[in-house]
């Protein structure tokens, strides 16, 4: 990768988990309702281990990645749920650039642990197309049950 993409990249991973650590750990959602907020009962660490574990495990999740962010005080996983890849290229090929569909970051948020996560409606926000519509509608609850399941908490 070229030092200028990788810069960049950097900044913008820097700048989401920038972002994640200024929103309350009590916080629903932002204004904008693009940003779930949710404390958990687990360190961030055991929440984003469990959260990989079953989408590792799950057959219909897919783990793509995990890094620190923050100087390791955050932890960020990227998963998908290939269940609404066809919605998306039906959306159009440039959608698939928004993959994955779901974005997490874990830190500890002045002693609560927190999850913070991308809202699905991100998509139709960028791409108000009916296919992604019909995405956001097939993976938000799939997204909740798996959080629900898996950390015991509602983001509905």
């Amino acid at each position: 990768m070229k030092p200028i993409i990788k810069s960049a990249f950097a900044a913008g991973a820097l700048a989401l988990g920038t972002l994640a650590l200024a929103m309350p750990a009590n916080a629903q959602n932002d204004d904008a309702g693009m940003f779930i907020v949710r404390a958990l009962d687990h360190p961030p660490q055991e929440a984003s281990a469990l959260v990989r574990s079953f989408t590792e495990m799950d057959d219909d999740w897919l783990f793509l990645a995990e890094f620190g962010l923050a100087g390791g005080r955050v932890t960020a996983l990227k998963i998908c749920y290939p269940e609404i890849g066809p919605d998306v290229v039906a959306a159009g090929m440039h959608t698939m650039a928004m993959m994955p569909c779901g974005h997490f970051a874990f830190y500890d948020d002045d002693g609560q642990s927190t999850m913070s996560m991308l809202d699905l409606s991100f998509m139709t926000a960028l791409e108000p197309h009916p296919a992604l519509e019909n995405a956001v509608a097939t993976a938000s609850p799939a997204f909740a049950e798996m959080l629900s399941d898996v950390l015991g908490i509602d983001i509905r």
